[in-house]
């Protein structure tokens, strides 16, 4: 009987042992083990992230199959690096051809990955894997910025106790780069997702529509604090400038004023320096130390947080019994916590009412305490039905505004009286939680059919917080259908996140829906069209259509909607014109110049610097009490 040949596979497997390709195969394994867990802590320490990371384990695997070859072929003997004696052919061609051939299907899979985006940062991977990252734009320095975002800064003090410092410090520089009127500056909501973010600069910069990121940390220890701040141009990734400031902690307003000062001047050489003037910034240390903290702990959003406030908020005026913001805080907190503890005690809401009103009248400057005297009159009737707002909130006086614009002829008579400013959101942390904090006990309540989510919705898009009011109005148009506003608000809430395609769908399901007031099923594919041709601009041009069928209808159609389409259709003159109109008519949509991105193509001109300035005395008419106000103690507060 004759002997059984052993297999092809265990021919093939006792030739790789011969030729110590196992072990050499063990051995690579265990290598790149080691190179990978040393790779993890240190790559981060020089800069290189999740990215570098990912690269490192596709070379180790595409590196084996010609290692492996090479295995094969040659071996290492204590007289150096032979090649492999035996097999079937003695010449090298063939083993050189495997080579070759190993090499180059190895190559062409690089390269196949290298084009799905493999080796693109995370960051910049759709949820399938292929790239989304554009080619770089190049980085103009005579560009105007138009548009920015303060990025959450990072804290580098030694016990990494200084988070409420540094918490206070963006929010002011948000708050005093807002006041500049050739500028759009998203909001703090908005930027806050980007904490210890590791997205590349043109990405957060496509995501936020913006043209420009700064980023930045705080060192402090003691009273000496060290503040280095980066300015970005975000399509190019390209640094503009580093600005660092070395202090002594005594005034943390006036230094926060300083810096914001600073940036505005790179950002815009002819940055006014009397736009950031505010009075009060001369509180008491102890007192903006208190009060620093009682923001950081009122921010939290919770009831301990609430009463952890209260208390900072106490202090502070023990220290200075006239610093408005502190006195607005209070006020604030006390609200809070009556609406978090369940049903409003009347008194506890007096209270804070009245302790708002004084905070006004401390300084009539202060946007905290006009905003949180604002909501909390607002917010009466809403939290306790039958109690009205006081009487003392409305006055007679100052609802007639003069204005001269340069480059007219004659004077615009703006009539205040009857401006809703129910519309307006906040811009202020402390008024902030109050509103939304509302909003949530409106939306939790029986019987409400949309419009008052829609309202709130409004009013978050008002101040750029434009994710925030998607989320309110994909709620209402599934459970109120009917509320048209809804559907606009959402399909404008996606154009204002760079999204068209999205608002394109949103407009589809409108028509589905067969809501009264919906578009016809040819405007859907007219807008289709429209989005397919020009982009963004197309879906102006689609609008613009829409505004002018209505008008000729009848409808009344505001000077704002119009605008913004002449100015989304990059028709800026007409633009220009329907905004005057709507200045001299009040318009409360003018509260949208500051926060929407339709208007940034029109920021660094002039006229359109002339209406911010003027609409900015808009968002909180002349309608709160006040005792003609101690001007001392106020300020600190963020632009309105």
């Amino acid at each position: 009987m004759s002997e059984q040949q052993p297999s092809g596979l265990s021919r093939f497997v006792a030739e790789m042992r011969r030729r110590h390709v196992v072990r050499f195969a063990l051995g690579y394994a265990a290598a790149a083990f080691v190179v990978l867990q040393l790779a993890d802590p240190v790559f981060p320490a020089f800069g290189l992230g999740e990215n570098a990371l990912r690269i490192l384990v596709i070379v180790l695997a595409l590196g084996f199959p010609p290692a492996a070859v090479v295995a094969w072929i040659f071996d290492i003997t204590t007289e150096g690096i032979k090649r492999t004696e035996g097999g079937a052919a003695g010449s090298v061609i063939p083993r050189l051809a495997l080579l070759v051939v190993t090499v180059g299907v190895v190559s062409g899979l690089g390269v196949w990955l290298t084009a799905a985006g493999v080796f693109a940062p995370a960051s910049d991977l759709a949820d399938g894997g292929i790239a989304l990252r554009e080619p770089l734009a190049e980085y103009d320095p005579s560009a105007p910025i138009r548009s920015i975002a303060v990025l959450p800064l990072n804290d580098f003090s030694p016990d990494g106790s200084q988070e409420y410092f540094v918490a206070g410090m963006h929010e002011e520089l948000i708050a005093k780069l807002s006041q500049l009127p050739e500028l759009r500056v998203v909001s703090r909501t908005s930027v806050m997702q980007y904490t210890d973010t590791r997205k590349s600069a043109p990405q957060i910069g496509r995501e936020l529509g913006v043209d420009a990121l700064i980023e930045g940390s705080v060192n402090r220890s003691g009273d000496q604090v060290r503040i280095t701040l980066q300015i970005i141009h975000a399509p190019s990734d390209s640094h503009i400038q580093t600005l660092q400031f070395d202090r002594e902690v005594g005034n943390a307003l006036a230094l926060q004023t300083e810096i914001a000062h600073a940036v505005a001047r790179e950002i815009d050489s002819e940055h006014e320096e009397e736009l950031f003037e505010r009075t009060g910034m001369n509180a008491e240390p102890a007192a903006q130390e208190a009060y620093l903290r009682g923001k950081h702990e009122y921010d939290r959003g919770t009831p301990e947080g609430y009463r952890m406030a209260f208390e900072y908020f106490s202090d502070a005026l023990e220290n200075d019994p006239d610093f408005a913001p502190a006195m607005a805080g209070l006020a604030g907190a006390r609200f809070l916590v009556g609406m978090e503890d369940g049903e409003m005690d009347p008194g506890e809401l007096e209270t804070a009412r009245s302790e708002a009103a004084e905070a006004l009248a401390m300084d009539l400057q202060s946007i905290e305490a006009r905003e949180v005297f604002s909501y909390i009159e607002r917010s009466i009737p809403l939290v306790i039905p039958g109690i009205s707002a006081s009487a003392s909130a409305t006055t007679e006086a100052n609802t007639v505004r003069m204005v001269m614009i340069p480059g007219t002829s004659d004077s615009i008579r703006i009539d205040l009286a009857n401006f809703d400013d129910a519309w307006v959101s906040a811009v202020t942390g402390l008024g902030q939680r109050i509103e939304d904090q509302v909003r949530r006990r409106l939306m939790l309540g029986d019987g409400d059919d949309g419009q008052q989510q829609a309202l709130a919705a409004r009013r978050l898009m008002g101040s750029g917080r434009f994710t925030e009011a998607r989320r309110v109005l994909e709620n209402v148009v599934v459970a109120s259908p009917h509320v048209r506003q809804a559907w606009e608000m959402l399909t404008r809430a996606e154009v204002s996140e760079g999204n068209v395609s999205g608002a394109v769908d949103v407009v589809s399901r409108w028509q589905r829906s067969g809501a009264t007031g919906a578009p016809g099923e040819q405007e859907v594919v007219r807008l289709r069209e429209a989005v397919r041709q020009d982009g963004a601009h197309g879906y102006w041009h689609w609008t613009l259509d829409r505004l002018e069928t209505a008008q000729d209808e009848g409808r009344a159609v505001a000077h704002v909607e119009f605008a913004a389409a002449y100015a989304g259709a990059r028709n800026h003159d007409a633009a220009l014109e329907h905004l005057m109109m709507a200045l001299e008519l009040g318009e409360r949509g003018l509260l949208t110049l500051r926060w929407d991105p339709v208007w940034d193509d029109l920021r660094s001109d002039d006229l359109f610097k002339e209406l911010v300035r003027q609409t900015r005395s808009l968002r909180l008419p002349p309608t709160l009490p006040g005792r003609g106000g101690r001007g001392g103690r106020g300020g600190g507060g963020n632009g309105g």
